[in-house]
């Protein structure tokens, strides 16, 4: 018995599911009694609560989707997509307890305080709504297409529209294939070009679901609402221990069946060609090349500085802190491994057979998993997302509640704070639904996050190592990048002589590519190989790729001569390199991607190192009551903790004992040996991970 492509016993799982996290934000309502509760838990969460509400929310299923996805287009290199961090971990070990001993709640605090300035924290604080709205409409977008996935009409349903795409999704399939044995004939030619402009529109597909997507983001909002609204962090992170075992579920649950369809590892490497087991890929195979993982790695660093404090602040003291985000991290970086197996099974069994390879993740789990184990999975796939987006939501409202609205009316009560806290949290989640219906690639996006990561975080970073940072700095900065990195992109692909500029519309010239490699079954089974493992060579064609923007279409779809105009963001960062020389026409996609990511990342700092040493310093008595909060560790006992911060404000000697760098403007403390040993520890886990990934690349090869 089936309904909408699923059995009942899946049907019967998912809202079992349900049931047990409303049931759990239920009961944690009772321990709210006020904000500290809603937002930090009352700072008493020991390492393993710790544990698991690092884990749960920084580990969510879209991203367990979108590594798998990137993997099926690019290959062992697409891991990157989420594993950047695997370089950022070591770095934990001391950032968690930065943002636990400035001992703030709301994530503008730092601005409100430290900076002295009510319109900054506010500004701030509007900065993570919009932020919190465009990464859930990530969320929202791969959680979505990868249902889509699984509940899938027969063909003998379609419609005659619906039939048509899928026709023209084989036929385009069938020309790509062609191409990389010989030169097309110039219909065919014609024929593809048409069929790529009606590809970048999306109106290719390789199936067709039942499930409407947007009745998927209206109850997948409710149900994390509901349980977040109720019982705030107690109820994220007791439902992140629940979440942490079916995540696990998760990210192994398709290997061995997969393994097994295929033959094995050896049968892994005879259906997968050899230059997808890469770890990274060449600027003309994969878009993640050392240099562009380089550098969006330092990019993706300074967009995460020290300001959770929401989760941050939970923990009971300092090492209970950095356990609790260390032991979660490299819990992420394992399953991660589990993450890029799955990517590569799915190039073996299903390459090529996708329209959308966001997809793929629900079209494997159609395909191998049993009913039951279907529903299963569909709730590992939200138990993923809300563990997540269940502590984002805590930060934004936390943002909003002491950042914008305690300003304005500082007389509120903790209890309407709280509800309107609430009433915030469902108006971002609804907010993001509006956004992912207007969302399409998830790697522009994902980029795009990451640069919006570079408006904060050079001065969240630069503030707990310098003290002559100044607000004016940090104001200069934020509107100079606010404009650089988010308005002028969306704003200036409205005007017709940005959108449709011969000299802004420019794309790379297509590339043509011979690589040599080992035969896999297919190739055997075309024709261009006697037997699997056999040296052939492969004909790799690059499409051109926009520069100045996400992509170039032709304006009339069917006509491909008609002008081409600009499509998606403007990439004005790009532009501004080219006016200083920059041979940007001449490189490739992820040579671009590198040059505007080095753009966002040391611009705000230039800026912020400018306007600092010719502007006024902050307060002395500010900047001691911040520095002395900072360089004293937190402990578990509230009052004792307290007098300890009491003490080093007041006695700034203190301070300046604990410093590498006595008597001057750098805040750098004193390592201990806990600082050394952890720092050091971290980095070899990094080594061991990095390890297990040479090893998959080459088991069974």
């Amino acid at each position: 018995m089936t309904l909408f492509g699923l059995h009942f016993l899946d049907l019967l799982i998912i809202a079992l599911y349900f049931v047990l996290m409303i049931a759990i934000g239920v009961w944690a309502r009772r321990k709210i009694l006020n904000t500290r509760d809603f937002y930090q838990g009352g700072r008493s969460f020991g390492k393993v609560l710790s544990t698991f509400l690092s884990f749960g929310s920084m580990t969510s299923s879209d991203q367990a989707a979108g590594v798998t996805r990137e993997i099926y287009r690019q290959g062992l290199s697409g891991l990157w997509f989420q594993n950047l961090t695997l370089f950022l971990t070591p770095f934990y070990w001391f950032s968690s307890i930065l943002q636990k001993r400035v001992r703030y709640i709301g994530p503008g605090d730092m601005y409100l305080h430290r900076f002295e300035s009510k319109n900054l924290g506010m500004l701030f604080a509007t900065y993570t709504l919009l932020v919190a709205i465009y990464g859930g409409a990530f969320a929202l977008v791969i959680t979505g297409k990868t249902l889509q996935a699984m509940m899938v009409k027969p063909p003998t349903e379609y419609t005659a529209e619906q039939a048509q795409s899928v026709r023209d999704f084989n036929r385009y399939q069938e020309i790509l294939q062609k191409q990389t044995q010989v030169s097309l004939a110039p219909e065919e030619k014609l024929e593809l070009v048409l069929l790529q402009e009606k590809d970048k529109r999306g109106e290719l597909q390789s199936f067709v679901s039942y499930m409407d997507i947007n009745w998927f983001y209206i109850s997948y909002a409710l149900i994390v609402g509901a349980y977040t609204i109720l019982g705030g962090l107690f109820a994220v992170a007791f439902t992140d221990v629940i979440q942490g075992i079916l995540i696990l579920f998760l990210s192994f649950a398709m290997i061995p069946l997969g393994l097994i369809k295929l033959g094995g590892f050896a049968g892994l490497h005879a259906s997968v060609p050899d230059y997808m087991f890469e770890l990274f890929g060449s600027g003309g195979l994969s878009e993640y090349t050392w240099y562009f993982v380089a550098t969006f790695a330092t990019a993706n660093l300074i967009g995460l500085p020290p300001k959770s404090f929401t989760s941050g602040g939970a923990p009971k003291d300092d090492m209970t802190a950095r356990v609790g985000v260390i032991v979660g991290s490299f819990a992420k970086r394992f399953v991660t491994i589990g993450w890029a197996l799955t990517g590569l099974i799915a190039v073996g069994l299903f390459g090529g057979l996708l329209s959308d390879p966001t997809m793929i993740w629900g079209h494997m789990t159609r395909e191998l998993l049993g009913p039951g184990f279907v529903g299963l999975m569909i709730a590992a796939i939200m138990a993923g997302n809300m563990s997540t987006k269940g502590a984002v939501c805590l930060e934004f409202s936390a943002a909003f509640t002491q950042n914008i609205l305690l300003p304005l009316r500082p007389k509120t009560t903790q209890r309407s704070q709280i509800n309107i806290g609430r009433l915030v949290i469902i108006i971002v989640l609804f907010s993001s639904i509006y956004f992912a219906q207007r969302l399409d690639d998830i790697f522009v996006l994902f980029k795009n996050i990451i640069s919006i990561g570079t408006i904060i975080g050079p001065a969240l970073w630069l503030v707990y190592m310098w003290r002559r940072l100044t607000t004016k700095a940090v104001v200069v900065q934020m509107v100079l990048s606010i404009f650089t990195t988010a308005v002028i992109p969306g704003i200036a692909p409205m005007f017709e002589s940005v959108r449709a500029n011969p000299a802004l519309t420019v794309q790379t010239p297509e590339k043509v590519f011979i690589i040599s490699t080992k035969a896999v079954r297919e190739d055997v089974t075309l024709g261009l190989a006697d037997s699997v493992g056999q040296m052939i060579e492969k004909r790799k064609v690059q499409p051109p790729v926009a520069i100045y923007f996400d992509e170039v279409v032709r304006e009339v779809e069917s006509d491909p001569t008609s002008r081409l105009v600009g499509k998606g963001s403007f990439k004005n960062q790009i532009y501004y390199c080219s006016l200083l020389g920059v041979p940007v026409e001449s490189m490739n996609k992820p040579q671009l991607a590198t040059v505007s990511l080095l753009f966002d990342i040391i611009f705000p700092f230039i800026v912020l190192f400018g306007v600092s040493l010719v502007t006024k310093r902050n307060s002395e008595k500010t900047l001691r009551e911040f520095y002395g909060a900072m360089h004293t560790p937190t402990i578990a006992d509230p009052e004792e903790d307290a007098r300890r911060v009491r003490e080093a404000i007041e006695h700034p000697e203190i301070v300046e004992q604990r410093k590498i760098f006595p008597g001057t403007d750098w805040e750098f403390w004193k390592p201990t040996k806990a600082d050394i040993w952890g720092f050091l520890g971290s980095w070899a886990m990094v080594g061991v991970i990095i390890g297990l990934y040479l090893f998959l690349m080459t088991i069974g090869r």
